[in-house]
């Protein structure tokens, strides 16, 4: 008797109620769907030909691995997570360090330079943003990535550097 397992995909149809046919695709075995087949295996093995010792090992081993690797995705998950939330409160401390600082930096048009005191940090479509105060007393959103110069006071022009 052979010991391998069928790993080809299961292909369901359903009827909807325009009367077609919608397939559902299942591309990943389970945990669950390992186990069902071990069992059926030992199931339905020949008696007189039963399952090497060396094969069951195998698939003990293969059910071991299949479990850990289950486990280190969830833990994968978990760290993408909270490095996701350590990245954005990371980027809004940076920016609430330099709330009433100077800066000067460009606009997302790549041309356009904004210049002024940084007034607030906010969170804006999944971005950390500045909003600055310029001299005319308008406020512009600044993304904190395009910053190229930041200074304790607006720079005077007749020192130079």
């Amino acid at each position: 008797m052979s010991n391998t397992i069928d790993t080809t995909l299961r292909t369901n149809t359903t009827n909807n109620t325009n009367g077609s046919q919608d397939i559902v695709t299942n591309d990943s075995l389970g945990k669950d769907d390992f186990l069902k087949l071990l069992i059926a295996e030992m199931q339905n093995q020949d008696p007189l030909n039963p399952t090497d010792n060396k094969d069951s090992i195998a698939q003990l081993a293969t059910f071991s691995s299949l479990e850990q690797m289950n486990n280190i995705a969830a833990s994968m998950d978990a760290l993408d997570s909270t490095m996701s939330v350590f990245s954005q409160q990371s980027s809004l401390m940076q920016g609430a360090a330099m709330i009433g600082k100077w800066v000067s930096g460009v606009d997302t048009d790549g041309e356009t330079i904004i210049e002024g005191t940084v007034e607030t940090v906010k969170w804006l479509d999944g971005d950390p943003k500045l909003q600055i105060r310029k001299e005319d007393g308008t406020l512009v959103d600044l993304e904190i990535g395009l910053i190229t110069l930041v200074k304790e006071q607006k720079p005077d022009p007749t020192v130079t550097e």
